[in-house]
């Protein structure tokens, strides 16, 4: 196994590979406004700061998710979004969800520092 010295980052090469993020912390919400509230608390939280993180709000099986993922931040950063998401139910994205999102905060890192997209509900949103 490749050390985490010859790994961007010391990044896990199985999960680099896979296309998964380091980090993804992921909640449902069962209405549209406490969805919305985490989503943008989420969004000005990581507005400004150095850490490689994006927060997506979606639907996923007519079932409003909030998602922050990235790079592993700092614990204390970490218990930031847990607080901002505590009022959603903790759920596990399906991998290929995750796979897209990160496939997406990649491709949004090389255009710029910040990037945002609304897309209408009902469209389909590819890789």
């Amino acid at each position: 196994m490749p050390s985490p010295e010859n790994n961007r980052r010391g990044r896990e090469p199985d999960k680099e590979m896979r296309g998964l993020p380091d980090y993804c912390r992921a909640v449902r919400y069962g209405e549209e406004l406490p969805s919305a509230q985490a989503y943008f608390q989420a969004q000005n939280l990581l507005a400004g700061v150095t850490h490689e993180l994006s927060t997506y709000r979606f639907l996923l099986d007519q079932v409003r998710h909030v998602a922050v993922l990235g790079d592993m931040p700092p614990e204390e950063f970490d218990q930031q979004i847990q607080s901002i998401l505590a009022d959603g139910e903790p759920t596990t994205l399906p991998s290929d969800i995750l796979i897209l999102l990160n496939q997406r905060r990649l491709r949004a890192a090389t255009i710029a520092p910040w990037v945002e997209g609304h897309y209408r509900p009902g469209r389909r949103v590819g890789g």
